[in-house]
């Protein structure tokens, strides 16, 4: 699993169907008028590492669905985080904060087939059990741990995971550098065999 990291891949709504362009439609009607922003604010200002579970909370509150409660609080937020929905195995559509994008983490689900992690919690299902994990650099990125929450919809056929990232990214000169570390790390064991 591999974050792109292309400016094209920014928007997430391409879908050919007209049911996903109705329900971005309504979600984007959702966040304007149904979640007063000084409210929404308020109501999210405590949410550092949230999970699906907290945002469930607000659907009553705002009557609106938790994808548009989610992609809300992606365009208001500081943190790194990513909403991930996944149908039969590959990411369908993804939308992270803007933080999470500058930071060059992101999938373009609609330009290539993305399968999500085998070690992710949407791909274990829901007879894992589990409805949040924080799993290690390697499961949904390479080199950051990430804070993965998922609520199963088995009537849609669908699952939708919140990926929360640390609060810093890693710096690419460090990326840099590691991958100097690895190429000099190579050279040496090819001089080795000869």
């Amino acid at each position: 699993m591999r974050p792109c990291a292309s400016g094209s891949g920014r928007t997430r709504y391409a879908w050919d169907t007209a049911y996903p362009k109705m329900e971005a439609k309504a979600n984007q009607f959702a966040a304007m008028v149904l979640m007063p922003p000084d409210d929404f604010r308020e109501q999210t200002k405590s949410f550092l590492a949230p999970t699906l579970a907290q945002f469930e909370d607000l659907k009553d509150r705002y009557e609106v669905s938790l994808t548009a409660i989610v992609l809300n609080w992606l365009k208001t937020t500081d943190r790194r985080a990513m909403i991930v929905v996944s149908k039969d195995g590959f990411i369908d559509w993804s939308l992270g904060s803007d933080r999470l994008f500058r930071s060059g983490v992101f999938f373009q689900a609609k330009k290539e087939t993305i399968p999500i992690p085998e070690r992710s919690l949407a791909a274990l299902g829901s007879a894992c059990g589990k409805e949040d994990a924080r799993h290690p650099a390697g499961v949904w990125n390479a080199r950051e741990g990430v804070l993965e929450s998922v609520v199963f919809a088995d009537a849609h056929g669908m699952t939708i995971s919140l990926l929360i990232y640390p609060k810093d990214a890693p710096s690419r000169w460090e990326a840099a550098e590691e991958e100097a570390e690895l190429m000099d790390t190579y050279e040496a064991f090819k001089r080795g065999q000869r």
